[in-house]
């Protein structure tokens, strides 16, 4: 087999040469694996081989190669499962050789340094399930039940990627996966024992390759295309040396103040760059000619306004710098906020909230203010159930945020201190909770959201020996619900 493909090889190398095709020869190791199966389990084996490419032009090439691997089956599992008289913990050895055929595509440049490679084909594998012991084939049964050989010469579909790496114009290195399906065709086997054995297998190789003929391409790889444009640079230098004008700026030295001016650059009558707009970056090289001077120090190496924070406004006209990503703003480059809730337009999810309702970092009404209750501290007078005109105000907020917050229900509750008969605060505190109820109405909340309930002087939340106890305990609590 080795005998037949060394003979292959320098046919087709001598043949090639002659005709002056181009091709590449190479030598490779890696590790492949079998896998696909229920029963065995093999190890990680190394393999090696050789490979021949044809290049059929710039990208394309044909590529045929054959190697030798031997992987062994795991022995310390257990033997719960046998594919025919093999159990999974048995001392088995699977051998093969591989040979193989595939079209390859180059993705990048031919040119390239670094390329890659992706390719499809075929081929044959050659193998057997022996005993390393005796180095005899273990026997197992074809379809019709009858005894034969753990083996096969079955053919097989792959596909494969590549990354190569060009050391010089005739040689380079190539790290291949590849992955082979073994289709059934060249085996006999029973159902159950096709079905239990392993059909996958997959490696990945490291080779060295050097290319051979001549090319009938234009592309040289000993010059990459970078090495060719500064090959062409330096003769177009040398030849403006030779007429006395060292940077071809067109002005010939002995009159060029500016020796070494830039390529591309337009120069006035002595040599010198020409910054008409005064940025610091001359014109042939300035893509933003005409920039105010306003900008003069805020330009970038292209001679365009610097716009830090890419709200559109330079910054030199920028009287908000810094502005979040995606927020409107202004002709200043200041965010609009149009409810003035403090989220700018753009980011304001919620773009409409009531002036002066607390809002969470999207702009949206901020929930957490319903999470506990509100309490209201009435300055009261003896016996009154008037609210006072702090109250008034907070009651307003309050009916301003339910608005937006249509299924929140509340809970009036009015507590008094201990002053009087029990009977009597009784009645005060519910006159006091309807009250606060009457002024959220006129707020425009509406009367079936809430719920007032008159608790006395229970529940007191300091002591009523004191003024100062007496007074938090004269309060409104409202709870939410949704």
């Amino acid at each position: 087999m080795r005998s037949l493909i060394v003979l292959v090889s320098l046919v087709v190398c001598f043949g090639l040469d002659s005709s002056g095709a181009e091709f590449s020869l190479g030598a490779y190791g890696g590790a492949d694996m079998l896998t696909g199966g229920s029963v065995l389990d093999f190890k990680i084996g190394a393999t090696y081989g050789a490979s021949i490419k044809y290049h059929l032009d710039r990208s394309w090439r044909l590529t045929l190669d054959a190697s030798r691997v031997t992987l062994s089956n795991t022995t310390g599992g257990d033997s719960t499962s046998a594919i025919g008289s093999l159990k999974s913990n048995a001392a088995v050895d699977f051998t093969a050789w591989r040979v193989a055929g595939s079209l390859q595509r180059l993705l990048l440049s031919p040119q390239s340094r670094f390329n890659i490679a992706l390719g499809a084909g075929g081929g044959m594998t050659l193998w057997k399930i022996i005993d390393p012991a005796g180095d005899t084939t273990f026997q197992t049964v074809d379809e019709h039940q009858g005894k034969l050989a753990f083996k096969a010469s079955e053919l097989f579909v792959g596909a494969s990627a590549g990354f190569l790496f060009a050391l010089s114009s005739r040689a380079f290195i190539e790290s291949r996966l590849r992955a082979d399906y073994f289709t059934g065709a060249g085996a006999n086997f029973a159902s159950e024992i096709d079905a239990a054995r392993d059909r996958w297998l997959i490696g990945g190789t490291l080779s060295i390759n050097l290319r051979f003929g001549r090319s009938q391409h234009a592309d040289d790889w000993r010059l990459p295309q970078a090495n060719q444009e500064n090959q062409r640079t330096s003769d177009i230098r040398r030849a403006q040396r030779a007429v006395g004008d060292a940077d071809g700026d067109g002005v010939r030295d002995e009159d060029d103040t500016c020796l070494a001016t830039p390529r591309g650059v337009i120069v006035d009558n002595h040599g010198c760059p020409v910054d008409n707009d005064r940025d610091g970056v001359p014109d042939g090289l300035d893509d933003c000619p005409g920039t105010s001077s306003e900008a003069r120090g805020r330009v970038d190496i292209h001679g365009c306004p610097v716009d830090s924070d890419f709200d559109g406004v330079p910054d030199f006209r920028d009287q908000c710098p810094g502005n979040l990503i995606g927020a409107v703003i202004d002709s200043t480059g200041c965010p609009v906020d149009s409810d003035k809730d403090g989220v700018p337009d753009g980011l304001d999810d919620c773009p409409n909230t009531l002036f002066g309702v607390k809002v969470d970092r999207y702009g949206c009404v901020d929930l957490a203010i319903f999470a506990k209750p509100m309490i209201l501290h009435i300055d009261y007078m003896s016996g009154s159930f008037e609210v006072d005109a702090k109250a008034k105000s907070e009651l307003q907020k309050l009916a301003a945020l339910l608005s937006v917050v249509p299924d929140i229900r509340l809970e009036i509750s009015a507590y008094t201190d201990d002053i009087g008969t029990d009977a009597a605060n009784l009645r005060l505190s519910e006159k006091r909770a309807n009250r606060v109820r009457d002024y959220l109405v006129a707020y425009g909340v509406p009367d079936e959201r809430m719920k007032p309930f008159g608790r006395g002087e229970t529940n007191p939340l300091a002591s009523n020996s004191t003024a100062e106890g007496r007074a938090r305990n004269r309060r409104i609590e409202i709870q939410f619900f949704k």
